[in-house]
């Protein structure tokens, strides 16, 4: 039976037909963002830096799509993309791992959708990257990807820097 829809609920649900606002089509998901943005603890640029150069274990999941995750990358991240969370993390993942998810930037709504729908599936431990690859790469940290360049910055940041000096 049917989840019946529940107001301010930020839940998607089948039943209910789609209101124009609630439709996140970037991410091909239906949802109420506000509510979630904020039911997930948030981890800084500062502290993942820490957990990756610790070595500690736990899976840093782009929930952006593939194309944009081949293009530029936190190092050490995997990709599985925010519609495919449900099928693709059992798999992937033990439920009592540490998960930390992230996407593009504080205002994208990807890594929100993405922590919500792992602990919806039973995840214990799901944090975010609010901040996402804008505030990691403003900190000055290495991304890798096709669209970087050598040094470990997005591509044309170097050439540009020379212009501008």
């Amino acid at each position: 039976m049917p989840v019946p829809y529940q107001g301010a609920d930020y839940r998607w649900y089948e039943d209910r037909p789609v209101n124009g606002n609630d439709f996140n089509m970037m991410n091909d998901v239906a949802i109420f963002a506000g509510p979630v943005m904020d039911m997930y603890p948030n981890v800084t640029a500062g502290e993942l830096k820490i957990l990756l150069d610790r070595g500690e274990r736990f899976f840093l999941i782009d929930v952006l799509d593939g194309a944009s995750f081949e293009k530029e990358r936190i190092p050490g991240s995997i990709n599985i993309p925010v519609e495919s969370i449900e099928r693709d993390a059992p798999g992937t993942i033990e439920k009592d791992e540490l998960v930390i998810v992230y996407s593009l930037e504080p205002t994208c709504g990807a890594n929100a959708v993405g922590a919500d729908k792992l602990s919806t599936i039973g995840y214990k431990s799901v944090r975010r990257f609010k901040g996402g690859l804008k505030e990691w790469k403003e900190a000055g940290y290495r991304v890798e990807g096709t669209g970087v360049s050598l040094t470990g910055r997005p591509a044309g940041a170097v050439e540009t820097a020379r212009k501008a000096a």
